[in-house]
């Protein structure tokens, strides 16, 4: 099923790409921390553990984390692409641009 009757709108792909996304963390123990990140990203925090960042037209973005290091990926809800990228480190760490001007997410999980 597309949602328009045709092949030109996928959208349950779409949907499929962002539940594939919430459910590689724990997003249930995440509540909401704008307050940690700049330009009016948006933020979702297990503070210290996990951080989902959305920034709706790329960009990059600085986020305040808590002590420790961080893996970092890139996902597109378009696509369902996740780029690696290199560590984040506390307390301060701002990501590289986004792959474009798309609609990305930007995963940290603390490092055990």
């Amino acid at each position: 099923m597309n949602g328009r009757g045709d092949n030109t709108m996928t959208m349950f792909l779409g949907y499929g790409h962002i539940v594939d996304f919430f459910t590689s963390f724990e997003w249930w123990k995440t509540e909401p921390h704008d307050e940690l990140v700049d330009n009016g990203r948006y933020c979702l925090a297990n503070l210290g553990k996990t951080y989902a960042i959305y920034l709706p037209q790329g960009g990059k973005v600085t986020v305040k984390l808590e002590r420790g290091a961080y893996t970092a990926e890139w996902f597109c809800a378009l696509t369902g692409e996740r780029i690696a990228l290199s560590s984040a480190n506390a307390p301060l760490w701002t990501s590289p641009e986004a792959p474009d001007k798309s609609d990305w997410a930007l995963l940290l999980q603390r490092k055990d």
